[in-house]
C-alpha cells in the first residue's frame, strides 16, 4: 500500500511546501476499522444491517483483542509494516528526494541518498520530510513472486540486454515498445 502525504499546496495566490508533521506508524498499522469484517460482508449480502452493529462497529473494533499481531476475528491483512518512505528535504522551489528503507535482509533501515547509503535509527524515519509511505501487508510480507506468477522465461519473449545495447547506440533516444 503506498500513502503518499500532501506536502505541496497550490492554490490562486501562493505556493507553498506544506512542513506538519505526521505522525505514522512503522510497525502494525491497523486498517481493521476500514475493511469490512466476514459478519458484516455475509449480512450486507443478505441484505440484513443491524443500526447496533453499525453504531458499536468504532469502539468495538478497537477494543479486540490480538492475537499473534493479528486481530482476533482473522484479518491480518488488515495489518500493515511500513518498509521504506521517501524524503522530501528543502523548499517548494528546490529540493532533494532520499529514501529509507527496512533492508529485507537483517531488519534494518538504511537512508539512501544519492550514492550514499548510511544505517539509520527506526527513531529517524517519522518526520516532517516523509512524503510517500510504503506499507506491505503482514500476512504477504515473505510471499515470493513465484508464489504469486509464473516467472519463467519464455523464448521469444521480452528484450536481451544486447538487444537494449544495440537501439540505444542506433538512435539518439530508445523507444521501446
Amino acid at each position: 500500500m503506498i500513502i503518499h502525504l500532501k506536502r505541496f499546496q497550490f492554490t490562486q495566490h501562493f505556493r507553498r511546501k506544506l512542513r506538519n508533521m505526521v505522525v505514522f506508524p512503522i510497525e502494525g498499522l491497523d486498517l481493521s476499522h476500514v475493511i469490512a469484517s466476514d459478519t458484516h460482508e455475509s449480512e450486507a449480502s443478505n441484505g440484513v444491517q443491524h443500526a447496533d452493529s453499525v453504531e458499536g462497529e468504532c469502539s468495538s473494533s478497537n477494543a479486540k483483542q490480538q492475537t499473534n499481531g493479528h486481530p482476533s476475528d482473522g484479518r491480518s491483512e488488515a495489518l500493515y509494516d511500513l518498509y521504506a518512505v521517501v524524503h522530501h528535504l528543502g523548499a517548494l522551489t528546490g529540493g532533494h528526494y532520499v529514501a529509507s528503507v527496512r533492508s529485507g535482509c537483517d531488519g534494518k533501515w538504511k537512508l539512501f541518498n544519492d550514492a550514499l547509503v548510511t544505517e539509520i535509527s527506526s527513531r529517524d524515519i517519522v518526520d516532517a520530510s516523509a512524503y510517500i509511505l510504503f506499507y506491505v501487508r503482514r500476512d504477504v510480507k515473505n510471499v515470493k513472486l513465484e508464489d504469486l506468477w509464473d516467472v519463467t522465461s519464455h523464448v521469444g519473449e521480452g528484450i536481451t540486454e544486447e538487444q537494449i545495447n544495440t537501439l540505444t547506440r542506433q538512435r539518439d533516444r530508445c523507444v521501446v515498445s
